[in-house]
């Protein structure tokens, strides 16, 4: 996957403005080793993290490319895309918004058009036909040119701190790519027994494939560092899953951070789940006998 050619008709200064808010922010991670075979462990990180912030201060006096490219596939999201949009606008970060549409049929590319007049940090990418959110998120990444690159799949009520917690970590060096998770503490509301009893055995065979231990295969936010996405970017085919990416991302011995979210996702329906379950345990038998 090849990114497209700069966009240096449209730099602008990079600027950050750093608030109290950000900084009080307590992290909370777990640390996976990948293929180093070491346990996960939990640990607050503030020491650490304090590095990230005197990085985006140097950075605003030389950066001349965003410093985050938030990635958002979208179909049919008429109805909960601007309030996102409106928050992530509010992000303080110099930033690129890259919305790609993935042939909605409602009311979605006027909502962004709209927006996009006003704001020079919204990008619209536009596929013709519906080819589904794996080929929706393959084009965004290809037109990134973030140092940090966040990627909001379905996620429908945005919490800001949950971005700069996902991208703090990766600016301080401690690893190479955070996964957001709502399993880590404790499962969602909306997922029944069943439901998790499916989750948990895919996500371990997972971690035995690969020697992570996430708490969940799915994630709806996550952030890669540029050159970690650029290393695995060639490799992944155009119907690229999560699992698809942890395998290569494993592979590639990157240390992958996992982060607890408030944000909301869009609710799936029994059928939805279990067919997206049923695409990621094909995906995992795929990749297990690949790798």
């Amino acid at each position: 996957m090849e990114r497209s050619e700069s966009k240096t008709g449209s730099e602008i200064p990079f600027r950050v403005r750093n608030t109290e808010s950000s900084t009080q922010i307590k992290p909370y991670y777990r640390v996976h080793a990948g293929n180093s075979g070491s346990s996960a462990t939990e640990q607050p990180i503030e020491a650490t993290l304090s590095h990230a912030d005197a990085l985006l201060q140097h950075e605003s006096q030389s950066c001349t490319e965003p410093m985050l490219s938030l990635v958002i596939p979208t179909y049919n999201a008429q109805r909960w895309l601007p309030a996102l949009l409106e928050t992530l606008l509010a992000l303080q970060a110099e930033k690129e918004i890259l919305i790609v549409d993935d042939g909605s049929t409602d009311s979605t590319l006027s909502v962004v058009k709209a927006l996009g007049e006003k704001h020079p940090e919204i990008t619209l990418l536009q596929h013709d036909t519906h080819l589904g959110r794996c080929a929706a998120l393959q084009t965004g990444l290809a037109a990134s040119f973030g140092k940090v690159v966040v990627v909001l799949d379905g996620v429908t009520d945005i919490k800001n701190k949950d971005i700069v917690m996902l991208v703090k970590p990766i600016l301080a060096g401690c690893c190479d790519v955070v996964y957001g998770s709502h399993h880590i503490l404790s499962y969602p509301d909306q997922e029944t027994r069943w439901m998790q009893a499916i989750e948990q055995v895919l996500t371990r065979i997972l971690n035995f494939c690969t020697g992570q231990h996430l708490s969940n295969i799915e994630s709806p936010m996550k952030a890669f560092r540029r050159n970690a996405l650029d290393a695995i970017s060639p490799k992944i085919s155009r119907g690229t899953t999560d699992v698809e990416m942890i395998f290569r991302l494993s592979a590639g011995g990157r240390r992958i951070y996992e982060m607890p979210l408030d944000s909301a996702v869009e609710k799936k329906s029994s059928g939805q789940f279990f067919w997206r379950q049923a695409v990621t345990a094909m995906g995992l038998l795929r990749h297990a006998l690949r790798f």
